[in-house]
């Protein structure tokens, strides 16, 4: 008996020591993380550049914004940093950094700047949505990675890493995967308990007609009778919170699931802007997605002077 106990634990021990050894042999260093980075910096670029600051920053909503939170992070906020009239210098600095986290430039110095942005801009903006919170949340779990990112440009091929660097990434990124199946698991579970609406299937037809966020009118008229059919209206309306929750349960799924289940998750994603409008949102999932279900440590085939390892793609 003790000798099949001290056979079964010496299994479990190389079992764990052969997982540690196969992370620390993983460079997690690639472009995977840098279309992420990418993507969420398009979601905060698109309203800085095509919102004026009278829609985004109303005087009255940014001096409320200024007056309550941490007295520290408001005084570092770069939208607190100006005043009013001078906005436009804030504005062309946040984008001016935005545009250099797209481009994929020196990760090690804009991955620290481009939270700053995302957090200045969620806490400052009088029309903040989800996608900004989470898009705040996740540039700021990634500072690690970029701090430890010594490439010149976050699309280049990896470059050789060391074991410490590469334990430190795999850490950060379940981090991130972890919050990622929480933000899902709360979006199907809240719908349930909050919301009667969600329980009788008819939920989704008041949302999809909101006077705010609903469907336009021409998107209205092809999609009304649709779901003016109850058992339609039911199964999609039903579908949604399922399926966010499949998504939640991604955190346990194999790669080759997860890597199946991404195309789906971006599609739903993408009839949120459809339907909602909600595009800054859409960004923001589209990365988290990214850094959820994709392996960190392969990389993109995309055509630049660097090397490139075997696509994910194929």
């Amino acid at each position: 008996m003790f000798k099949l106990l001290q056979n079964k634990f010496a299994t479990i021990a190389d079992n764990w020591f052969k997982k540690k050894a196969s992370i620390s042999e993983k460079n997690y260093f690639t472009n995977v993380y840098g279309l992420a980075r990418t993507l969420l910096a398009i979601g905060i670029l698109i309203p800085l550049i095509f919102d004026s600051k009278f829609t985004i920053f109303p005087l009255h909503l940014l001096e409320i914004n200024r007056a309550r939170g941490i007295d520290f992070l408001n005084s570092i906020n770069i939208f607190f940093l100006f005043d009013y009239e001078y906005f436009f210098l804030a504005k062309s600095i946040a984008i001016l950094i935005l545009v250099f986290v797209v481009l994929g430039i020196t990760p090690r110095w804009t991955g620290i700047l481009h939270w700053w942005i995302t957090f200045s801009y969620f806490t400052a903006t009088g029309l903040p949505e989800g996608g900004d919170q989470i898009n705040s949340i996740l540039t700021f779990l990634l500072i690690p990675i970029t701090l430890l990112d010594s490439r010149s440009n976050h699309w280049f091929a990896p470059e050789t890493s060391n074991r410490y660097k590469n334990y430190t990434a795999h850490l950060v990124f379940l981090i991130i995967q972890i919050q990622m199946a929480v933000i899902y698991f709360h979006a199907a579970t809240e719908k349930i308990y909050k919301l009667d609406l969600w329980l009788d299937g008819t939920a989704l037809y008041y949302w999809l007609n909101d006077s705010v966020f609903g469907m336009s009118e021409w998107l209205a008229n092809l999609i009304n009778p649709i779901i003016n059919v109850p058992f339609i209206l039911s199964m999609l309306t039903w579908g949604v919170f399922i399926f966010e929750l499949i998504l939640s349960a991604a955190l346990f799924m194999d790669q080759n699931s997860k890597r199946k289940l991404l195309k789906y998750a971006v599609l739903f994603h993408f009839l949120i802007i459809l339907f909602h409008g909600l595009v800054s949102f859409f960004f923001a999932m589209s990365g988290g997605l990214l850094l959820y279900l994709i392996p960190k440590n392969l990389n993109l085939k995309i055509p630049f002077k660097e090397p490139q390892p075997e696509s994910i793609l194929n």
